[in-house]
């Protein structure tokens, strides 16, 4: 195969995507260990999303909230709220489609782009989409590129 007839996909996977959106909505938030989690008393309390110092505490994804607080007692718990991440979702495709009508969404914070054949080439799209997300958005996304979806899903997960 040659290099010209190889096509160029991205995937963008925005970070930590539930716990970011809400350190947008209350920046208060920022820098502090928070899940955001289905509601304990109903008995749906999981973790569904951690910040970057509740990870560093050892909290994961999908653990039950009484394992995070064990692990972090100054914990902050966030309801999760669909309409907000709906919204940053719709959002962030809005920013890939600029760049190409062929976005492929993956839940709701990933995007598959396939952009071959663009003017700007893989990596300046990419910087673009993650100089936007942060600007617009004040989210931050890890983006792969490569000549197909797992590759490029291996590349954001990389990040």
């Amino acid at each position: 195969m040659e290099l010209v007839d190889m096509r160029t996909i991205l995937h963008s996977d925005c970070n930590n995507f539930y716990a970011t959106v809400e350190t947008v909505f209350d920046p208060k938030l920022r820098g502090k260990p928070l899940v955001v989690c289905g509601d304990p008393g109903l008995r749906h309390g999981i973790v569904l999303a951690k910040s970057y110092a509740a990870r560093r505490c050892g909290i994961i994804t999908g653990e039950t909230v009484w394992q995070a607080q064990r692990k972090c007692p100054d914990l902050i718990l966030v309801g999760a709220d669909q309409r907000k991440y709906l919204s940053f979702s719709k959002k962030m495709r809005a920013i890939c489609r600029q760049y190409t009508s062929r976005v492929e969404p993956f839940g709701l914070d990933e995007n598959w782009l396939d952009v071959t054949g663009h003017r700007l080439g893989g990596e300046e799209i990419a910087a673009r989409i993650r100089r936007a997300a942060r600007e617009e958005l004040g989210i931050t996304v890890s983006i792969g590129i490569s000549f197909n979806k797992i590759f490029a899903k291996l590349g954001s997960d990389m990040k």
